[in-house]
């Protein structure tokens, strides 16, 4: 069924940043956010969770933000040592048949504890009917599209017996020649990204498949190629096709934004060298205005995107 869940990703990677997202919630500006859990401002940026629940309009909806990329490792063995790895390199070394074996055991492990950390984390926090947030799941960087994460993920829930109590993966696909046909946006959209959606959305096909065949809700995306550049303007340029497009499909339409900025003296050896620049990114507080500006009510107009 079409809806559309405005979303914010990274919560939790600084105090800061989750003070930021934490007011678009107040405010009624988004529906969702993604957690990381393997931070070291983990506990507080909880903490601030908690004390902010109950001034929501809305309890909003929380995704375990799995995060292979930077962070400290909370699994036993490596727990406490910083992560260093990048989507590239995982994919590349996951193609390797003699790496397979041990990175899949290393990334399960590794996901069953995120997850374990987000349960315990959320488990005193009630929804309006007084249960426990649904369990979603994403990915930072969407690393869970690389085929041998998306399998490790599985086998994980399968192993904790989550599989059945999951209610939302996201496949990372957005429709492409929307960018090609909106006036405003053709030409502004940077090459890289549009070559992240094309590799997303190829890898998308066996993972919507694998979630309609166990029964697990996922949707659309609108935010990869915009990624870090979610601005106002060419977000409701694009929002009405992007919304025809999800609603054609009959299918769940995730706006994905990173609002939260990291305040430079935050960042430390946890973040990646990527996320050293794109955290503290002026571009997060064009991000906060968009969704603090956009219109929420009524109806995008009729806008036909074909793929």
């Amino acid at each position: 069924m079409y809806e559309i869940d405005y979303h914010a990703d990274d919560y939790a990677s600084s105090p800061e940043n989750a003070r930021r997202i934490l007011s678009l919630a107040r405010a009624g500006k988004i529906d969702s956010f993604s957690v990381l859990t393997n931070m070291g401002c983990f506990e507080e940026c909880m903490r601030l969770l908690r004390e902010s629940w109950d001034l929501f309009p809305k309890k909003p909806l929380l995704s375990v933000h799995l995060n292979l990329i930077d962070g400290r490792w909370l699994s036993s063995g490596r727990g406490g040592t910083v992560i260093r790895q990048s989507w590239a390199g995982i994919l590349l070394r996951s193609l390797l048949p003699t790496r397979r074996r041990k990175m899949l055991s290393l990334f399960s492990a590794e996901i069953e504890a995120q997850i374990r950390a987000f349960l315990k984390a959320t488990a005193d926090l009630k929804d309006e009917a007084g249960r426990p947030p649904e369990l979603r799941i994403d990915s930072h960087v969407h690393t869970h599209m690389i085929p041998l994460v998306f399998r490790a993920l599985l086998d994980t829930l399968e192993r904790m017996q989550l599989t059945n109590r999951v209610r939302f993966i996201r496949c990372s696909a957005e429709p492409f020649f929307i960018f090609f046909r909106t006036p405003g946006v053709t030409g502004t959209v940077p090459l890289i990204n549009l070559l992240k959606n094309i590799i997303l959305k190829v890898l998308s096909g066996p993972v919507r498949r694998r979630l309609r065949g166990l029964g697990i809700p996922t949707g659309y995306i609108f935010g990869v190629a915009l990624t870090g550049e979610m601005d106002l303007k060419r977000v409701l340029l694009l929002r009405p096709g992007m919304s025809a497009y999800a609603q054609k499909k009959e299918m769940f339409l995730e706006v994905l934004s990173h609002p939260g900025r990291v305040l430079p003296e935050e960042v430390s050896e946890e973040y990646g060298p990527e996320d050293r620049k794109a955290f503290v990114s002026p571009m997060r507080d064009v991000e906060y205005r968009m969704l603090m500006e956009l219109p929420r009510s009524g109806k995008d107009p009729e806008s036909p995107v074909r793929e």
